[in-house]
């Protein structure tokens, strides 16, 4: 505990004497055509609960992680035409780190009702799969959020670093988290105060062996006061907008895997609903934001998404498939903003194998908002059972990190 609140009093002293960020970088090559430049780092340490020595007991364990460390390249080629490159180096427990792209995408523009986007992109989803990872409030995303189909359709833990084991499904894209297709999006407003975007994508999915069926995504988000015209949004606008958000999406694909225990193919349909408020209060401002999942994977018990026809590679999709929701507030006032969150997953498993709670506390201190910011935060999370083949039902976290992005 004593090394912990010496570690909270030095990110407090370096975000008293750290400087401004600097801004975007753009070359121009003519009225209709530029080309941009910019980069997004993450670095965090980790304090966090883990079994060292096998033993089925958890101990402390130090890590100093790279997040995210991306380079981006975007360009306007005509008023209607524009692409996006998007590199990530990402570093998991024991395996170094890679680079590889993630983005690469070209976008028509004929019009702000129908936007085409052709390529790697983030499928269409819930607010939270929609949020820049540049603009959070908390440590990272909700780990319901990660019940996506090809972000795994998992729950994540230690402020969206380590997979809960018992929720995985072990359903993958071939390109984890993004995925390749086409989306149709737009946006305009029925008045001053009343704005509203849609978003329509087909995509691969998850191809599994023998089929070729297709994936099916759609979002619908109305926006009060101030629009959210963007394709992504912010998960905090620092008290420079005024805005209520209602946001529903619909996600499916058939016979994504076979499930071993009957022999029949196993379908993915997701649905979410959120909501999202930043509203200035007194002297800062109010964020709230809230979802409701619900994930079903056709009840699969043994869900084979290896292709492999081993019982042993198989996955209980009943720990994954359930229900839940988060709540997360925080409250922004000069440059800094304390926050908090929760969230639950009710999983189908009738051992309670998949069903946990979540905590979070916090606050984050915005050197030059957005562009570079420190975030602190600690997570219990307390799973229904015993985690994996540990003796042990709860994993707690603490974390701070340094998030620049350019």
């Amino acid at each position: 505990m004593l090394k912990k609140l010496c570690l909270l009093g030095a990110c407090l002293l370096i975000a008293l004497f750290a400087s401004n960020a600097f801004a975007g970088a753009k070359i121009k090559i003519n009225d209709d055509a530029q080309i941009n430049l910019g980069f997004r780092l993450q670095t965090l340490y980790l304090n966090h609960d883990k079994d060292l020595d096998s033993d089925g007991d958890y101990e402390s364990n130090d890590d100093f992680k790279i997040r995210r460390a991306r380079l981006r390249l975007g360009a306007d080629v005509t008023k209607y035409v524009s692409l996006f490159l998007q590199t990530e180096f990402s570093q998991g427990d024991g395996a170094g780190g890679d680079v590889r792209m993630i983005d690469a995408f070209i976008k028509l523009k004929p019009h702000k009702l129908a936007n085409i986007i052709v390529g790697e992109n983030m499928a269409v989803g819930s607010r939270q799969t929609l949020t820049s990872s540049g603009g959070l409030m908390t440590m990272d995303r909700p780990g319901i959020t990660y019940k996506s189909l090809t972000w795994g359709s998992r729950a994540v833990t230690q402020f969206a670093n380590t997979t809960y084991s018992d929720s995985d499904s072990g359903l993958r894209g071939d390109v984890d988290v993004r995925d390749l297709g086409i989306t149709l999006f737009g946006s305009d407003s029925f008045s001053e105060d009343v704005h509203f975007k849609y978003y329509l994508g087909v995509y691969d999915g998850i191809q599994k062996a023998g089929k070729d069926d297709e994936r099916f995504a759609g979002r619908v988000q109305v926006n009060f006061f101030d629009a959210e015209s963007g394709y992504y949004g912010l998960s905090t606008y620092l008290g420079k907008k005024k805005t209520v958000a209602v946001g529903a999406a619909y996600d499916t694909q058939s016979s994504v895997a076979t499930d071993q225990a009957s022999g029949s193919d196993a379908d993915y349909t997701l649905y979410t609903f959120d909501v999202f408020a930043d509203y200035p209060v007194g002297p800062g401002s109010l964020t709230f934001e809230a979802a409701y999942t619900d994930l079903d994977l056709d009840g699969a018990t043994l869900l084979d998404s290896t292709g492999t026809g081993l019982v042993a590679d198989a996955k209980n999709a009943t720990q994954s498939e359930g229900d839940g929701y988060y709540a997360q507030a925080g409250y922004y006032f000069n440059k800094i903003q304390p926050w908090i969150g929760y969230e639950t997953w009710d999983a189908s498993a009738a051992t309670g194998k998949g069903s946990y709670d979540a905590y979070r506390v916090g606050f984050s201190y915005f050197f030059a908002g957005h562009n570079a910011n420190l975030k602190v935060g600690y997570e219990k999370m307390e799973a229904d059972a015993l985690i994996g083949s540990s003796n042990e039902d709860s994993v707690d976290t603490f974390a701070a990190g340094i998030y620049v992005t350019y």
